[in-house]
């Protein structure tokens, strides 16, 4: 027998706590819940969220072929975090869009950073060919 009971909580407890977070925060004052650091202003809950989503995603990452160790598995997650941190300091979202956009993170934080590393490669590759090309076009050298 089909328990619906069961599949009324699992989406109203989730969809609660959201609306609840989502509600309140529109109450909230802007400068409410900060703390000063080094000539910024901190959003302390958004940086709690950001870190918990962040981590709380990390297990639940598709796992890559060939696995990453264990050094380089927290490597990713400490980057994750501090590219979450730098986010919610600099944008200041919301704390629902803070939670989801950090689970996102965690949860393709790997792929993220092999993009990145990928489209950072082929910069350094194409800088070095201009430079390349341009000291050849200087010296007379021709391809």
């Amino acid at each position: 027998m089909h328990d619906w009971i069961s599949d009324l909580a699992r989406f109203y407890f989730p969809w609660s706590a959201a609306a609840t977070i989502a509600s309140s925060e529109a109450a909230m004052q802007p400068g409410a819940l900060t703390v000063p650091f080094d000539g910024l202003q901190l959003p302390v809950l958004q940086l709690g969220l950001a870190v918990a989503g962040v981590l709380m995603a990390r297990p639940l990452a598709p796992r890559r072929s060939p696995p990453l160790g264990l050094l380089k598995s927290i490597l990713v997650t400490l980057i994750m975090v501090v590219i979450a941190a730098s986010w919610v300091i600099e944008a200041r979202p919301g704390l629902l869009f803070t939670f989801v956009v950090a689970i996102g993170l965690g949860f393709s934080g790997y792929a993220v950073i092999e993009l990145a590393g990928k489209q950072i490669e082929e910069f350094v590759k194409s800088v070095f060919e201009a430079a390349r090309g341009s000291i050849d076009s200087i010296t007379g050298k021709t391809k």
